[in-house]
């Protein structure tokens, strides 16, 4: 059997969470986000649009129609491949039950080994030593010291408190072959619960059809979903990315919204067609039907 190589091992996880790879999960996060934030705005748009006579807003009934259902088939689908369980898939809890795996080898020596290079060192005694000899010299009255950053031993203490926490160990007491606990990666699949439901929902409705006799059996429950829903399976995803990305892999924080050039709210006032050349969307519309007139199989093009 070959032997574990933590840093080999360590580097793919961190490719799982952290890549340009467009379905790492980070980036999954990102779009979920980031299509969320627009049609947020799309809800705002509609709530003040003006109202005809009879108090219905004068917006297109198909195209947000079309909005809504791309909106939630695209989140639920998102949500099920985070939280997907299997083994071929890039997901939080596929990582989660990885590194759950090899816990073991998630020591506190590997981790001051891998973060080593970014300056935190297991024994910052000197570091410590260097840094008050530093200020002691550059002391000056009312004026404001700027640590230089390869004396920074604080860093280096709370990676060893956190730790501290996430191997249950006792700060008097730590040892390199300190390991996380186990019921860290239990409980932060358990955050993700809320999400089960929604992965059901894609399961019998959107990735497959569910057969009639099933569906009678539903609840009203099993069959809705809300906004709310929706809403409340991101916040538990965002927390245990977050999570992940503080405390078990890169000890940054990632900024979860991304930032694009220029706002996504361009020429958002402007209609989407004028009066005066709606007619060509009826053309179009005939030409649609037409087209699908003619996909149909002759009788004699199966019995020649």
């Amino acid at each position: 059997m070959a032997s574990f190589n933590f840093q080999v091992e360590y580097n793919k996880w961190l490719r799982l969470f952290d890549s340009e790879n467009k379905n790492s999960i980070l980036m999954q996060v990102q779009n979920m986000l980031f299509e969320t934030l627009i049609y947020k705005a799309i809800l705002k748009a509609r709530s003040i649009a003006p109202k005809n006579s009879k108090g219905r807003i004068k917006l297109n009934g198909a195209v947000h129609y079309l909005i809504d259902k791309c909106f939630f088939n695209n989140q639920l689908m998102t949500i099920r491949r985070l939280t997907d369980k299997g083994q071929d898939a890039i997901s939080l809890r596929k990582l989660l039950n990885q590194m759950k795996g090899n816990c073991k080898h998630l020591t506190r020596e590997n981790y001051f080994k891998t973060f080593q290079k970014r300056g935190y060192k297991y024994n910052y005694s000197e570091i410590k030593k260097k840094q008050d000899e530093y200020v002691a010299k550059n002391l000056r009255m009312g004026e404001v010291i700027e640590i230089p950053e390869e004396l920074n031993w604080e860093k280096s203490e709370e990676l060893h408190s956190d730790f501290d926490k996430l191997s249950k160990s006792n700060t008097d007491n730590r040892k390199p072959g300190d390991i996380i606990d186990k019921s860290i990666f239990d409980k932060l699949v358990d955050e993700l619960k809320p999400c089960e439901k929604l992965r059901e929902h894609v399961d019998h409705f959107i990735a497959h059809s569910l057969k009639p006799g099933k569906i009678e059996k539903l609840d009203d429950e099993a069959l809705r979903v809300t906004f709310e829903h929706l809403w409340k399976a991101q916040q538990v995803i965002c927390k245990v990315t977050k999570f992940i990305d503080l405390y078990l892999l890169g000890r940054v924080s990632h900024g979860l919204l991304p930032f694009h050039h220029g706002s996504f709210l361009q020429y958002i006032e402007e209609p989407l067609i004028s009066e005066e050349r709606k007619k060509e969307l009826h053309i179009e519309e005939e030409i649609f039907r037409d087209e699908i007139r003619s996909w149909k199989i002759e009788i004699t093009d199966l019995c020649k």
